[in-house]
């Protein structure tokens, strides 16, 4: 078993990339990864534009994003955004650490008896 707090202290060196695990990896394109940051932030210029939908929760820390049309949101200990495919975001800055839940999958939600 391993602790979801846990993380390698090499994330701290400058220049480290972000620490991605992918936790879980279902059919149908589901997954969920738990991410640690520590002051990370999206290159200049830099988009993610995915194709899938996206729901992030900060576990610990916090976060400033930058989503298209949508200008500077900012995510502390216990927030939770949804990202719909093809969103443009960016991460502006993160906490030193930052640890997200991600989960990626088609999260459309079929109408409920007979709604449109």
């Amino acid at each position: 078993m391993k602790n979801f707090f846990d993380y390698p202290e090499s994330i701290k060196l400058p220049g480290s990339p972000e620490l991605i695990e992918n936790l879980l990896h279902g059919p149908g394109m589901c997954r969920v990864e738990r991410i640690i940051s520590w002051g990370h932030a999206t290159r200049e210029g830099q988009w993610y534009d995915q194709e899938l939908d996206e729901w992030i929760l900060v576990v610990e820390g916090a976060a400033v994003l930058e989503c298209e049309g949508k200008g500077e949101i900012r995510l502390r200990r216990g927030d939770n955004l949804f990202l719909p495919r093809h969103l443009r975001h960016r991460v502006l800055g993160t906490s030193r650490p930052c640890i997200w839940l991600a989960i990626h999958g088609d999260m459309s939600i079929p109408p409920r008896n007979g709604e449109a």
